[in-house]
């Protein structure tokens, strides 16, 4: 008898179990993080990846909202992010949504410029900058952004730190943003932390995260969050761009599985970026899945595809079986 999950009859650790539905996420909500499936992350609304239309950002989070997407992640990182939430926010008369921001990597430039600050001082007044640019006194979700930039021997500082700002009542939970492997040791074991975002772990070209991150995290009882399903665009409006100048950080056999996919989903009518969307959005082992979008058509499309339900078995299988290691 089959239950809410189904693992379509494959028994490798790194396959992900099929959900039936997309049902809610009971254990965000006994953490006070909503039940919520989605959340919207906010980085190329705010110009992280190059030049927004900032109206047309502001009325996606405005659409998003009357919609009923009620979960938000944002960073000082994404452009004018968290500006345009609060903009966004101080206009809406309805329920207050779960919000989510970072702390560790500051604003730069552009996308490509790197600039931390895991000093007490500086995470707390990056903190008090995003609760001001938002208009709240306290966020739902503290994220330390990138803690692979963190060395070993600070990361015990850095935890110390993040539970001050949430003994203090600028946060209710804290997470951890990015990282695998021993780019998180010492965060996880701290016990600190009740959320990790899986950044290109868990998504049509990358399910090395099933097999390691997921059971270590759940060990700990930590929930997750799967970030980026369209692989930073990869899967989607960037795909082919992608596929014609490889960029640094996107390995060459992910180029390969998403021109296979490509083939996929044109093989079964399907956009390619709905073919990634409902796939991620129908792993079990996912609690929460953000989606991306610079504008209202993105925003349309990715919650059609929500509403579309999960994949078919057969098809889910397929792409997973596009991601079996080659002998």
């Amino acid at each position: 008898m089959k239950g809410v999950n189904d693992m379509s009859g494959f028994p490798s650790s790194s396959r992900p179990t099929r959900r039936v539905d997309f049902g809610l996420a009971p254990a965000l909500v006994a953490q006070g993080l909503g039940d919520s499936r989605l959340a919207l992350g906010l980085a190329g609304l705010g110009g992280a990846w190059g030049p927004v239309d900032q109206d047309e950002s502001l009325a996606t989070i405005q659409r998003a909202l009357e919609l009923g997407l009620n979960v938000f992640d944002t960073a000082p990182a994404y452009g004018t992010a968290e500006a345009l939430l609060g903009r966004a926010l101080g206009q809406w008369r309805g329920p207050r949504p779960i919000i989510s921001t970072k702390v560790g990597r500051l604003a730069g430039r552009d996308s490509h410029e790197e600039n931390y600050d895991h000093t007490p001082a500086g995470m707390r007044a990056s903190l008090e900058r995003s609760l001001d640019a938002l208009g709240v006194a306290k966020v739902d979700l503290l994220f330390l952004h990138e803690p692979q930039m963190v060395s070993p021997a600070e990361r015990p500082r850095v935890v110390d730190t993040l539970r001050a700002l949430q003994a203090d009542g600028l946060v209710l939970r804290l997470g951890i943003g990015g990282g695998f492997g021993s780019e998180l040791d010492g965060f996880i074991e701290s016990g600190a932390f009740d959320v990790m975002m899986l950044f290109r772990r868990v998504d049509p070209v990358m399910l090395d995260g099933v097999g390691t991150d997921v059971p270590r995290l759940r060990r700990t009882g930590m929930t997750i969050y799967g970030a980026s399903p369209l692989h930073m665009g990869l899967l989607g409006s960037r795909h082919e761009q992608f596929v014609r100048e490889r960029p640094d950080w996107v390995w060459g056999p992910q180029i390969d599985r998403a021109q296979q996919l490509q083939v996929l989903a044109r093989r079964h009518g399907l956009p390619l970026a709905a073919l990634a969307h409902r796939f991620t959005f129908g792993v079990g082992e996912l609690d929460r899945v953000v989606i991306g979008a610079s504008n209202r058509g993105e925003l349309r499309a990715a919650l059609a595809d929500f509403e579309a339900g999960p994949l078919p078995p057969g098809l889910f299988d397929a792409v997973c079986q596009i991601n079996e290691p080659r002998s």
